[in-house]
């Protein structure tokens, strides 16, 4: 139960940090739609150091979109939970450039909706779940 229950946590070490990481993700990442929700993917060669981990991600709300900073970390704390529970399906990924180096997935979830109708946890499940199964297959029919 408990090895489960870590399956499902989503450590400070996979949150994605740093303006050098974070700028080409959004300058040369791909981008899917969905919902409310605009999710930024990419690759980045700074995976290969030894104990990365091979996922890290992103959630951000606009201040214009969503103006109180209630609201704001509400949405973000539901878009978390929505990635933990939906992350396992990025288990089978392994991503490497084609010179074989590995490299790390960088993801980014940005909410573009209104503040005043925040969806449930459930419609960001359904959501991140879509998402990551369309960046998954896209990324695999690459290589």
């Amino acid at each position: 139960m408990l090895s489960e229950q870590r399956a499902h946590a989503l450590p400070r070490r996979e949150i994605l940090r740093g303006k050098s990481t974070i700028s080409p993700l959004f300058n040369e990442g791909n981008r899917l739609k969905g919902g409310p929700l605009l999710m930024f993917y990419t690759c980045s060669r700074q995976g290969d150091r030894t104990g990365c981990t091979p996922v890290r991600v992103l959630f951000t709300v606009g201040k214009k979109l969503v103006p109180r900073a209630v609201d704001r970390n509400r949405i973000k704390r539901l878009m978390r939970e929505a990635y933990r529970l939906e992350k396992k399906a990025l288990s089978g990924l392994t991503v490497s450039e084609a010179d074989g180096v590995p490299c790390q997935v960088l993801l980014a979830f940005l909410y573009r909706g209104r503040a005043d109708s925040v969806p449930p946890l459930a419609e960001f499940r359904t959501e991140i779940r879509r998402m990551l199964n369309t960046m998954v297959t896209k990324r695999l029919a690459q290589l």
